[in-house]
């Protein structure tokens, strides 16, 4: 799975990652998810990114570590995630930004203390509602630990969206870049307007 994260460009996995499951093992059982929604950030280069200008701290080292690394971190005291991509010492990573709940959904609503699309359609959103309080896991490896990303995709997208990323705010040509993916239809993107959510096939083929 390792080279899965390591063997291809970043923007092209942050595009594939989309229809794979992403699932969690935790001491409240197991939560897990289809990935709708993707940013990638291509380390040094990128003025978005965690290590841009080579920016390497302890709390950000998981970005630098093998492909497929957990990098979990706070922004306005929410938590995100990022996977590490590419060979260990070239600092990209995507963020997951959304999920479709498949496993644990009536514990998920129970830690949102939400219901329906709300749950999961956001990157701090379905991390609290796998019940990820802490960073305890940042640093460690996908499919060797808690978290696993499964090797094939269980739903395929129709049409997949680029957009630019959210909150991505002065930083041109940065901001404005299409980095961002998405299951076109899928109302568990976030941000999505009614009048854009496919409510029959949710945008799978």
């Amino acid at each position: 799975m390792q080279n899965y994260f390591e063997n291809a460009e970043t923007m092209d996995l942050a595009k594939d990652m989309l229809g794979h499951t992403f699932t969690y093992n935790s001491n409240q059982g197991e939560f897990s998810g289809i990935i709708v929604e993707t940013e990638a950030y291509l380390g040094p280069i990128d003025m978005a990114s965690h290590s841009y200008n080579g920016r390497h701290t302890k709390a950000n080292d998981p970005l630098y570590q093998a492909g497929g690394t957990i990098y979990i971190y706070s922004i306005h005291s929410w938590l995100d995630m990022d996977i590490s991509i590419q060979k260990a010492g070239t600092p990209n990573g995507i963020l997951i930004r959304a999920l479709q709940p498949l496993k644990g959904i009536e514990k998920m609503e129970i830690n949102r203390n939400k219901t329906g699309f709300d749950v999961t359609n956001g990157p701090a959103k379905w991390m609290a509602a796998f019940g990820i309080k802490n960073k305890d896991l940042s640093g460690t490896m996908l499919n060797k630990n808690n978290f696993s990303f499964s090797t094939k995709k269980v739903q395929a997208p129709k049409s997949i969206l680029a957009t630019p990323r959210i909150g991505v705010k002065n930083k041109e040509p940065w901001t404005s870049k299409n980095m961002r993916f998405i299951v076109e239809g899928n109302p568990y993107v976030s941000k999505l307007a009614k009048r854009d959510m496919n409510l029959e096939t949710y945008g799978w083929l």
